[in-house]
């Protein structure tokens, strides 16, 4: 049987490697790559599937209606710091000779989106390390995966605190979302999901890859 290492960042080896490598010494390392790629890819789609599932089981709580608004207000401030959010306009009211300009408030600004985290799902990325027969499941930087995207995808998994500011405490009102003057912390929720897949699939990789690994020691002594 085939010693299997696993821990809880999303990382799976062969532990006695070296062993495998002196009974199948043109086929052991080739037959590691591809067990522990294909059990990668498919750890690497549970992930994905259950960021847009919201939880493993579903047990996310869902974004309050004014998240997506508030993140693009962020990114607008951002992009130019001088953005002052406004929840009103400038109109002429009253009669011919006598009118006046008034605040016309606009309609509060409610998001659609109720799935936390779905566009960190595409940044679920598996890699094998051939030098360490070793394959990282996770998020993990790469071409289009920028550090801002892992440290979002971190910050949610363990959650975090958001001090509220006076700034702050403004723009939430204009965005019709005020808070209680007792309230000084915003509260984002921990969704964890890498570790509970693999709390979740622990019985079932250990095997995977092993049938996996004599399948394709198989294939190449059929050859």
């Amino acid at each position: 049987m085939l010693e299997i290492h696993l821990d809880e960042r999303g990382e799976l080896a062969i532990e006695n490697i070296s062993a495998l490598l002196k009974a199948f010494p043109q086929y052991a390392e080739r037959a590691t790559a591809s067990a522990l790629n294909s059990e990668g890819y498919r750890l690497k789609e549970l992930i994905q599937a259950a960021i847009r599932r919201g939880g493993v089981d579903g047990e996310w709580d869902t974004l309050n209606p004014h998240t997506g608004v508030l993140s693009q207000v962020k990114a607008a401030i951002k992009k130019k710091p001088s953005y002052r959010l406004k929840n009103y306009k400038m109109v002429w009211k009253g009669e011919k000779g006598s009118k006046r300009r008034v605040k016309q408030y606009t309609q509060v600004k409610l998001s659609t989106r109720t799935q936390p985290l779905l566009r960190l799902a595409g940044a679920v990325r598996y890699k094998y390390d051939p030098d360490m027969q070793m394959v990282n499941i996770g998020f993990i930087r790469s071409g289009n995966i920028s550090g801002s995207i892992l440290r979002l995808a971190r910050m949610h998994a363990r959650g975090s605190k958001t001090p509220v500011t006076p700034d702050m405490r403004k723009m939430l009102f204009a965005l019709g979302f005020p808070i209680k003057k007792t309230t000084t912390v915003l509260k984002t929720p921990a969704r964890p999901v890498i570790e509970p897949v693999f709390e979740q699939e622990k019985d079932n990789i250990m095997g995977n890859i092993e049938r996996k690994f004599i399948a394709a020691i198989n294939r190449y002594l059929d050859l």
